[in-house]
């Protein structure tokens, strides 16, 4: 069956890049739903009355005026904590002017604002990436001298161990601040169930040591993950829990203000202001109502895009997942992924560990890696994908992982076990939908059909089909 012309389709929109892609299912294919959440309205319409309300009145806090004039000395740094250039960076491009400007307006000088950037251990950004993915080019030329960047590798103090063990390594520019303001947005987490808050903390500003004990807290031998490692759980779940351990310590150490919103469509349509784990704990009612789906049946065919999360193949993972969460689980399915990864593969570590395994079959590769990369001596950021990327192939078959972007369909295929679908540009990313459509169809003439263009949603499927 060849999809093209005289056809009608579906208004199916998803994002690749930046560019909007539509029309790739036909209507002759009835079950086609798309999974978003109900209409959500915030409890605000004029966003800066809202500001200053969490400011005046925030959660386990002083207001801000006050907090802010207890600690604050002429002369020493508040140091406000932002995302690294894999995130969005939404909320922070609207909420840093506004705080930094009632900051000034109560006598902090501008030279005592600091900037740091919470990479963890990812590779951290150069200044034109500071600009263009992190600040905008209107806030960088304001702040862009004041933004330090966190090496997880150099410059870290030991200030103690948690209760499980995990050394706390915290980046010294912080230690030497008089006052911390992190700009959080909440969001459901693959593995830390919810990211976020404390996130900034650890791995954000955390030294390798800690998020190399910390991480691996997340895998099961059998299963890939800890039970309680998934996607919008954070009880029972010890990677979170010993990142609020973290976070908690560091709160006796240096006072902390945070700001935490949750970004939909784009916009910040929730916000918090105050103590960093009482907004981490308020975010959790808001989220489930904007981030949870129930369905009753799994999808055969299911599309994702991931956005600006596209930009590498690592990010991009995060899709797979909220995909296969939407997917029935007996290897039949199949998951199509839009994302340029015109970074690549985004992870060195990721690959190492996927080229070392590419020869073995998908369990003993699941076990392999896990032993080889997930233990607390050898973990570093990256070698939890492989783990993910295998416990999702037990269940989606192998090159059934459809993966439209500018990346190597040999690599895809041989390595990461997934089919590439290369364009060259958005232009011809219909095209290539519509040839997977016809595809499918052949062996699978009336399927169910997921599209979601949010990665961040959890899809909870009441009757999961399984091998």
């Amino acid at each position: 069956m060849k999809l093209g012309t005289g056809m009608d389709f579906h208004n199916t929109p998803l994002n690749y890049g930046g560019d909007e892609i539509d029309e790739f299912i036909p209507k002759s294919i009835e079950d086609v739903t798309i999974l978003q959440v109900d209409e959500y309205t915030p409890d605000f319409t004029d966003f800066e009355k809202k500001l200053i309300e969490v400011m005046d009145a925030p959660v386990g806090s002083k207001p801000f005026n006050e907090f802010i004039m207890d600690f604050y000395e002429e002369g020493k740094r508040i140091l406000f904590m932002v995302d690294d250039k894999t995130r969005p960076n939404i909320h922070t491009k609207i909420l840093l002017p506004l705080v930094a400007d009632r900051l000034m307006s109560i006598g902090v000088r501008k030279e005592d604002i600091g900037i740091i950037i919470s990479s963890g251990s990812h590779v951290p950004a150069s200044p034109k990436e500071v600009e263009e993915r992190i600040l905008g080019s209107d806030l960088f030329k304001i702040w862009g001298t004041q933004v330090l960047t966190h090496d997880c590798d150099s410059g870290n103090t030991k200030v103690g161990e948690t209760t499980r063990g995990t050394p706390i390594l915290i980046d010294q520019q912080v230690l030497d601040s008089c006052l911390l303001i992190p700009l959080s947005d909440s969001e459901y987490h693959y593995f830390a169930g919810q990211a976020g808050t404390v996130k900034l903390f650890c791995p954000g500003i955390a030294g390798r040591e800690t998020i190399r004990v910390n991480h691996p807290r997340m895998f099961d031998l059998e299963k890939g993950f800890n039970e309680g490692c998934r996607l919008g759980n954070c009880d029972g779940n010890p990677v979170i829990e010993d990142m609020v351990e973290i976070t908690t310590m560091m709160k006796d150490k240096i006072p902390i203000f945070c700001f935490d919103g949750i970004v939909h469509h784009g916009e910040i349509v929730y916000l918090q202001a105050g103590d960093i784990i009482e907004c981490h704990k308020s975010a959790s009612a808001p989220l489930r109502e904007l981030r949870v789906v129930d369905v009753d049946e799994p999808a055969d065919l299911a599309f994702v895009s991931v956005g600006k999360l596209g930009v590498n193949l690592y990010q991009a993972g995060k899709g797979i997942h909220a995909a296969w969460n939407a997917l029935r689980h007996d290897r039949k399915g199949w998951i199509v992924l839009l994302a340029p990864c015109e970074d690549g593969i985004g992870s060195s570590a990721y690959e190492e560990a996927m080229h070392a395994a590419k020869d073995l079959e998908v369990r003993d590769a699941l076990r392999f890696v896990i032993e080889t990369y997930g233990s607390e001596e050898t973990f570093k950021i990256g070698n939890q994908k492989p783990p993910d990327l295998f416990r999702i192939l037990l269940d989606v078959a192998e090159g059934n992982i459809k993966v439209i972007s500018g990346l190597d369909p040999v690599e895809l295929r041989s390595i990461y076990r997934m089919e590439g679908c290369s364009v060259q540009n958005a232009d011809e990313v219909q095209h290539v939908l519509r040839e997977l459509v016809s595809r499918f169809l052949k062996d699978n003439p009336n399927p169910k059909i997921y599209v979601l263009g949010d990665p961040g949603l959890l899809i909870n499927v009441k009757n999961q089909i399984h091998n």
